[in-house]
């Protein structure tokens, strides 16, 4: 029943649904095995608690919802068609639509469609619909949005509206559902009424008398939501005395007057529950707690942190409850944030003296200390626990996503420290295995939310260790909220598959807050000091960051080292560190650059001041970026260690002249699957047995493989095939594409300046001019064989047929003129070879050699 809450983080944003198909929600399984045969059990045969799988199949449909991508085409219809068949509201189907609101699909829901879910009464429904919808407008003050919350708030009703029957649930999550809707703004008439919804008194009548300590932290939890970071401005100085009342919530005292339209509202007492005149901190000390370390985020008010930290006497300790110093010494970190470090010495600096002297020590301490007997060890153990687990929840908070090694270390040190509590009698019955439980359980999701999308084998291995304390003893303390623990651990540490992190930005350590807040329930329906819906608010403080290479040949992953380097702070300058992707990245506000190197990969430059908006697009793209490999090198998975491509450049250095290049010698320099087909099937095959044209083929293979051209195989290949041609069988068109390359390339290479590297050029003008070459020598035995067909072109003679053929790659490649031309040129007698070059100056002398040859061979 716990495992939904951890699998909707491991499969976040990982489906694309159909539009015409309805997203599939797996079933919930709730059947067992039964020893020694391993019988099945189903739960109709047991006696079970009413409702008992009500908020477990919601997880599940919060898990099945958040499968669903970002990119994915979510309308108003679609919504509506996954609805279930029997037109019934389930709780799965409630999590479904509060899973919408987080993924921000469910703005497209019309209006129309809410208030016909709102006016069924599914209780469960309309709490995951206001939250989908608060998280959907967070931070955008929507006025239609917050109507919607309203009615469910009767302190945000007139005096004089309808008194509505709303659950207490729907009451708690509406609420906070306001101050996602007001983050960060500090709208004063909000912070007003959340102010005094901290301390809201039972009543009237039988209203607000379960379960009052969910709504109270829900109210103080959307304070600070509303206010996180505002404590120096104005608004917080003026008539409202926040921090004065959220003090006077926390400490407690005499109960202040009501005010506005409070004071008629509770006139009318309560049937069930007779308070007395002082504020009853049990209710009112969590959610007042947290605001006021909300309130004052990274302010580093000394006056604020003196009022939150840990008294060092006993009498004071004997006055707060050991769970509420949790809450304290994690707010103070929220108010001193600059000062927390990642160091177990920072931990140990939380705990006052006296309880490091006194907790765990009991029939250790000194027999000359006199007032032994007067100690309360057990106390002091507890408090010991709660404020070493409430320091681990701050790093996990502050290094969220980071997986910051110094802070993994500390982290992973205090709970190998809870474990030895915990497996050690004496240890444990100081402080209770309920405590010491609930403390490991709120170090284990801190370390989880440092190491957040890393995959961590560590963590993983003490997930899977206390997944495995099931039956007795352990099942005296080990609850359902342990088991929630461990898989929401599992699943931060693989967030969306390991492709997404956490960020640590205000508004995001706000809303992680809410969803990691350090009390678990006891059972599946527990929602007395935390609502389980709020469990899901995390994925508001997710990004997708990772960035997955790719062969841009053959598409498929490799490995890239990768260099990263962040901005220069006051703190530290020119601080970068490499890693071999696929990686997470660091949050990006905090990189100058980012560099693909290596010997292997071309390099890719992403900086900051340049093409950073590029990386941007890369990221929320599922993160995609293609790499070209350099010849001479295989890939990472091929080649792990490098020696093949030490070889291959020990090759390529060699510039000599290879006969006949070996197979495997050009399979060495690349991956590409279709070279090495053409390798194997004929420089391999038995069938080719010219050694010619296995030279030439070896000869262009090497050449393309080893200077990265490999798409000039095929142009090599068919210049080269010009003159094989068996009979003087040349065609025209080849020879005058070989004409114009050589023509290109003589002109580029007139135009470049001498210094500039020519072996970047798709062709060399090498092997361009020994095809011209051995083309010039075909032709000159064309001529000695065939001159009569040269003297009856310029005779004037028709020429039809194959003579015609065979004559024109002999003049389209030495640029005969036509016999007119010449015939002009020569009036009476031979020609000589100055007549002929002052009236064709365009031709070549090799040209007019041709022609005075063949024209006295004509007379």
């Amino acid at each position: 029943m716990a495992l939904p809450c951890g699998r909707g983080m491991f499969t976040m944003c990982s489906y694309h649904p159909l539009p015409t198909e309805a997203l599939p929600t797996p079933k919930l399984c709730l059947t067992g095995r039964a020893p020694p045969r391993n019988a099945t059990v189903d739960l109709t045969h047991i006696d079970t608690p009413p409702n008992m799988s009500a908020w477990p199949q919601f997880h599940n449909g919060v898990a099945a919802g958040l499968r669903m991508a970002n990119s994915s085409q979510v309308d108003s219809t679609w919504i509506i068609y996954n609805k279930p068949k029997s037109n019934d509201l389930t709780n799965e189907y409630a999590g479904f639509l509060m899973a919408l609101g987080l993924n921000g699909h469910l703005v497209n829901l019309h209006m129309l469609n809410v208030h016909d879910y709102l006016s069924k009464g599914h209780e469960m429904t309309t709490v995951g619909l206001l939250l989908g919808m608060a998280a959907a407008k967070r931070g955008t003050m929507d006025i239609s949005t917050t109507k919607v919350l309203s009615i469910h708030v009767p302190a945000l009703l007139p005096p004089t509206s309808t008194e509505l029957n709303v659950p207490h649930n729907v009451q708690v999550a509406a609420i906070l559902g306001v101050g996602l809707v007001f983050q960060g703004t500090a709208h004063r008439h909000t912070a007003e009424v959340l102010l005094a919804e901290i301390g809201r008194p039972p009543g009237p009548e039988m209203e607000n008398c379960n379960d009052r300590e969910s709504y109270s932290l829900a109210a103080g939890l959307a304070l600070g939501l509303v206010m996180f970071g505002k404590g120096g401005e104005q608004v917080v100085k003026s008539d409202l005395n926040m921090a004065d009342t959220l003090c006077h919530f926390m400490i407690g005292g005499h109960k202040r007057p009501l005010i506005g339209p409070n004071k008629e509202r509770y006139k009318s007492p309560s049937y069930h529950i007779k308070e007395g005149d002082a504020v009853n901190v049990d209710v009112t000390s969590p959610g007042a707690t947290l605001a006021l370390g909300m309130l004052y985020f990274k302010s580093n008010n000394s006056a604020v942190a003196e009022w939150l930290s840990v008294a060092d006497t006993q009498f004071m300790l004997d006055h707060v409850r050991p769970d509420f110093l949790m809450l304290r010494t994690l707010s103070k970190g929220l108010v001193m944030w600059d000062t927390v470090l990642p160091t177990f010495e920072w931990l140990k600096n939380n705990v006052p003296e006296i309880l490091q002297r006194n907790a765990f020590n009991r029939g250790h301490v000194e027999e000359s200390v006199e007032d032994d007997n007067m100690t309360d060890f057990e106390t002091q153990s507890q408090a010991y626990c709660n404020i070493l687990a409430g320091a681990s929840m701050v790093i996990g908070l502050k290094f969220a996503g980071t997986a910051n090694q110094s802070a993994f270390e500390t982290l992973m040190r205090s709970i190998k420290l809870f474990l030895t509590f915990q497996t050690n009698p004496r240890l444990v019955e100081q402080a209770g295995k309920s405590t010491v439980e609930s403390c490991l359980m709120t170090v284990l999701v801190s370390i989880a939310l440092v190491m957040a999308g890393t995959g961590n084998l560590e963590v993983l291995r003490i997930c899977r260790y206390l997944r495995s304390r099931v039956g007795p003893p352990y099942n005296l303390y080990v609850m359902y909220g342990s088991h929630m623990a461990i898989s929401m651990s599992i699943g931060l540490i693989f967030l969306g598959g390991c492709r997404y992190s956490l960020k640590t930005a205000p508004e995001s350590i706000a809303v992680l807050l809410c969803a990691m807040f350090p009390k678990f329930p006891i059972h599946s329906n527990d929602n007395r000091y935390h609502l389980q819906a709020f469990r899901h608010l995390y994925v508001l403080a997710t990004e997708m960051r990772v960035v997955l290479p790719r062969d841009v040949d053959t598409g498929q992953p490799c490995y890239v080292p990768m260099e990263v380097k962040f901005k220069d702070t006051e703190a530290y300058q020119n601080v970068s560190f490499t890693t071999t992707a696929p990686c997470l990245l660091p949050e990006l506000h905090l990189i100058q650059e980012v560099h693909i190197l290596g010997p292997r990969y071309w390099p890719i430059v992403f900086h900051r001041d340049k093409n950073w908006s590029i990386l941007e697009i890369l990221l929320s793209k599922q993160g995609t970026l293609y790499v070209k490999q350099r010849a001479g090198h295989l890939s990472y998975v091929e080649d792990p260690k490098g020696y093949r491509s030490m070889l291959a450049k020990s090759l390529t250095s060699d510039h000599s002249s290879h006969c006949l290049v070996k197979p495997d010698v050009v399979k060495a320099f690349t991956s590409d699957t279709r070279i090495h087909a053409m390798t194997e099937y004929f420089l391999r095959s038995k069938y080719t047995e010219d050694c010619a044209i296995l030279q030439i083929l070896s000869a262009v293979l090497y050449e393309c493989v080893t200077r990265e051209k490999p798409e000039a195989i095929m142009s090599l290949l068919g210049l080269n095939q010009i003159l094989e041609k068996p009979d003087f069988d040349l065609k025209s068109e080849g020879v005058t594409q070989l004409k114009l390359a050589l023509a290109y390339y003589r002109s580029n290479h007139q135009i470049l300046s001498q210094d500039v590297d020519h072996k970047n050029q798709l062709l060399k003008m090498e092997f361009l001019l020994s095809l011209k070459a051995k083309l010039e020598n075909v032709l000159d035995k064309w001529q000695s064989d065939h001159m009569e067909l040269l003297v009856k072109y310029l005779q004037g003679e028709v020429l039809k047929g194959y003579e015609l053929l065979q004559l024109t790659p002999y003049l389209t490649w030495f640029d005969i003129p036509t016999p007119t031309n010449i015939s002009n040129i020569i009036v009476e007698g031979s020609p000589t070879l100055p007549v002929l070059c002052s009236n064709l100056p365009y031709l070549s002398v090799s040209t007019l050699k041709r022609i005075l040859t063949a024209w006295k061979a004509a007379v």
